[in-house]
């Protein structure tokens, strides 16, 4: 037998110490190859194959991918795929600039919490105590309810202005205050209160711009410089600046952005004074810091910016379930995530973390293909296996055709609205409001799933009534609403305007406002998104008459005018469109953008 001397003992371990480390590369490898090759849909069924990366890149027109995925509350891996720019074809690196957009926000918040903490801020007291430089405008709203900053940071506050189209870089950029009083050289309407605070749910960036002025009074500093100081620097996020418009020195990192329909932004990105709302420049690898800082704190191993008590009240339900104090909420059967998305022109963006599991993502890229992260993020949760977040694969039965047949119909959704349950090409279809069709896909007795839609669609008779109705049931098999099937005369107010009974759709708009006057699809935001989603269908009449509902409910709002003028000139029609714009400036005389189109006409 032949004897073999024993290794030294510092050879031996460094011989384990290699192989670990190859085992672990190579089980990283395989984990990557995963997530490249695991895209997917919001529902799997059963034999359905996934997607690959590259593929879906190609797909969606997507320039440029910077990934980094969090594992036990550490960045694990990160990856970049593509290009920076079309033209250069440069490619995308680890110090690429995204601008994460609203991603902003959350970060903007940690900020302002910081400030509580240190006692120069209150989160229940009225913020005209805090503002020095500007002044939320009293009115009849405010006098009943004060505006607090757990009301900013949970869009609960009732401010107008949801979002921001930003600036050229050649354009003047306006001060924050100019972006509050809605001046010159501001793009965009003043920001004011118009419903209780406190009440519900409005996202709003005009009220996280009140908030950046705030800030701004408080701490007598530029905004750039005060997001460095209180987050930034302290969680080493290096590569990620505030600074707007970017700083030369910073500029030659940053990717090209490009529009939903390919085409690069105009001076390569825009500019965006709104810091708070949507300002924030980073890399995958920096906001991950952002996002693993939350869970050590929660976790009760980081104080670095605020503490484990402040971190459960960021990341907890604030007046609606699924918003928190500056990070929306998702419950998955108890698994709960903290997430927020981010869409600048031509960037859009994604993160998220578990509150208790350690894993998380962050996905930047630079046009705006949002279905593409949201495909890209379960591909990581499911090779991860997060808890509770992706659904199990659903088993396609067979149906007849006589058995569809049986479901279809109209169905009343949320009181005013309507899903309209179709067949076409022997396939059971349902369409909600103006949304995209979407197929019906048999996974039980009368009960079916979608690609797209993450719930169930099950067809019952109602027992007492005999009437049939279609139920939503969510995926912890909870009742989401139920829908019952309406007789030919029973016909919602969009139905009556979309199929060109004016007198009547209003008519019933009005008696339908009386009733629920805070009902979500009577709102002035709904009814002006149905009519801008007419409008990118060519259905510029029936467009043209959502408008004019509105103006009817909403007769002191700029916004329905504005849409309503807008639309008008799409139309051709440039007298009735000058006629809403005079309406406009009889409301706010100040408008300068209205006066100078009104030059032009």
């Amino acid at each position: 037998m032949k004897i073999i001397k024993s290794l030294p003992i510092a050879l031996i371990f460094g011989l384990m110490v290699s192989t670990a480390s190859a085992q672990t590369e190579s089980r990283l490898q395989k984990e990557i190859s995963s997530v490249e090759s695991g895209l997917i849909p919001p529902v799997r069924f059963v034999g359905e194959r996934s997607w690959d990366i590259a593929s879906r890149m190609k797909f969606y027109n997507i320039p440029g991918v910077s990934i980094a995925v969090i594992k036990d509350s550490k960045v694990i891996w990160t990856k970049t795929y593509g290009v920076v720019d079309f033209e250069s074809k440069a490619p995308v690196t680890a110090k690429t600039l995204f601008q994460v957009a609203s991603m902003s926000k959350p970060v903007s918040a940690y900020a302002a919490l910081k400030e509580v903490e240190l006692g120069k801020l209150t989160l229940d007291t009225d913020v005209n105590s805090f503002l020095t430089s500007w002044k939320v405008p009293e009115n009849e709203w405010t006098e009943k309810e004060k505006v607090t900053l757990k009301n900013i940071v949970s869009h609960t506050a009732g401010f107008t202005v949801s979002g921001f189209p930003g600036y050229k870089v050649t354009d003047p950029i306006p001060s924050a205050v100019e972006v509050l009083n809605g001046g010159k050289p501001a793009n965009t309407p003043a920001v004011f209160v118009d419903k209780l605070p406190g009440a519900n749910f409005r996202y709003s960036g005009g009220g996280y711009t009140v908030m950046q002025q705030m800030l701004m009074d408080i701490e007598r500093k530029d905004y750039t410089s005060i997001m460095d100081e209180k987050v930034l620097l302290p969680l080493g996020m290096k590569n990620s600046t505030f600074a707007q418009p970017l700083p030369a020195a910073q500029a030659e990192y940053a990717a090209t952005a490009y529009s939903a329909d390919g085409k690069p932004v105009e001076g390569r990105y825009h500019v965006y004074p709104e810091q708070a709302a949507a300002g924030l420049w980073s890399t995958a690898e920096d906001y991950a810091k952002f996002v693993i800082d939350i869970q050590h704190t929660l976790a009760g191993k980081s104080s670095t910016v605020i503490s484990k008590k402040t971190a459960e009240e960021f990341t907890s339900p604030f007046i609606e379930s699924f918003i928190g104090l500056g990070l929306f909420i998702e419950n998955y059967a108890g698994a709960v995530y903290f997430c927020h998305g981010g869409w600048n022109e031509g960037f859009s963006s994604y993160s998220i973390g578990s509150k208790t599991s350690g894993d998380g993502v962050v996905v930047l890229t630079n046009t705006n293909k949002p279905l593409f992260i949201n495909e890209l993020v379960r591909a990581v949760a499911l090779t991860y296996q997060w808890p509770n977040y992706i659904a199990p694969a659903n088993k396609i039965l067979p149906s007849t055709s006589q058995e569809l047949s049986s479901y279809i119909g109209r169905y009343r959704a949320d009181k005013y609205g309507l899903i309209k349950v179709y067949k076409e090409n022997n396939k059971l279809m349902a369409i909600q409001n103006l949304d995209t069709p979407v197929e019906l896909i048999k996974v039980g007795v009368d009960t079916f799933a979608m690609h797209d839609w993450d719930f169930k669609m099950a067809f019952v008779k109602d027992k007492a009534t005999g009437n049939g109705e279609l139920v939503q049931v969510l995926r912890d098999k909870t009742i989401h609403a139920r829908n019952p099937k309406l007789n030919e005369d029973d016909i919602i107010p969009l139905e009556l305007i979309l199929g060109g009974h004016f007198e009547r759709g209003v008519k019933a708009y009005q008696r339908a406002q009386q009733e629920d006057s805070g009902h979500r699809l009577l709102s002035e935001g709904f009814l002006n998104g149905t009519g801008y989603e007419l409008l990118s269908q060519k259905k510029l009449t029936q467009a043209i008459d959502i408008f004019r509902v509105n103006t009817i409910l909403y007769p002191k709002s700029e916004n329905v005018y504005d849409s309503l003028a807008e639309a008008y000139l799409k139309a051709g029609k440039r007298d009735k469109a000058k006629q809403n714009y005079i309406k406009l400036l009889e409301i706010n005389p100040k408008n300068e953008k209205v006066s100078k189109i009104l030059e032009t006409l």
